[in-house]
């Protein structure tokens, strides 16, 4: 698993770099618009979006086939991805914890009635979103791919307004969000190494 990783770090170790230059603009753009908490909501999403790539790349080198073929296996190197993924979106957490902080200090409001919303959903939105564009990613082309993840946002701001409305509370609607989008990741993980290696990817 440590050389699949590796892997896909050589592949992205580029595109980290444009993305979160992405992520600090836009960030900080609304961040005067609205809280720097903002960052704890966008840093995980845009690092969990560069992983993503690497199952277009994997796609177009024909690593897929390649796999199938290794001692790892098709299965681990799906696993792989699914790490990857978390990984990178855990580091987009602590990324957006540290600019958050910083952007508060800069702009002299802390925000600590937004903190634990943004908290929440910067931990909820990748997980429901890399439960779904995974394995979308592994059978959808490249295009497709994108739409379904476009849709996995608005599916997850649909799913925390329910909650708020059938809790009436917001931030313990936003901890149920985080434990439905971690179960849906685990479930997406382990289904997607079992039944994945089975079909001819693409």
């Amino acid at each position: 698993m440590k050389g699949l990783l590796r892997k896909d770090f050589y592949l992205i170790r580029a595109t980290l770099p444009l993305a979160c230059l992405a992520m600090l603009v836009a960030g900080g753009c609304l961040s005067v618009l609205v809280s720097a908490n903002v960052f704890l909501a966008i840093a995980p999403v845009v690092l969990g979006l560069v992983a993503l790539t690497t199952v277009n790349i994997d796609r177009h080198d024909g690593w897929n086939r390649l796999a199938a073929t290794l001692p790892c296996g098709p299965a681990r190197a799906i696993g792989g991805k699914y790490l990857l993924y978390l990984l990178l979106s855990l580091g987009g957490v602590l990324l957006g914890l540290l600019l958050a902080v910083a952007g508060s200090a800069l702009l002299r409001g802390w925000g600590g009635e937004t903190f634990g919303i943004f908290f929440a959903i910067g931990l909820a939105l990748p997980l429901l979103s890399g439960a779904v564009g995974l394995p979308a990613a592994f059978l959808l082309g490249e295009d497709k791919n994108m739409l379904v993840m476009m849709f996995s946002y608005p599916l997850a701001s649909a799913l925390l307004v329910a909650l708020v409305l059938a809790i009436d509370a917001v931030l313990p609607a936003a901890l149920v969000l985080i434990g439905c989008s971690a179960a849906a990741y685990a479930a997406s993980w382990l289904l997607a190494a079992r039944l994945l290696p089975r079909r001819d990817l693409r």
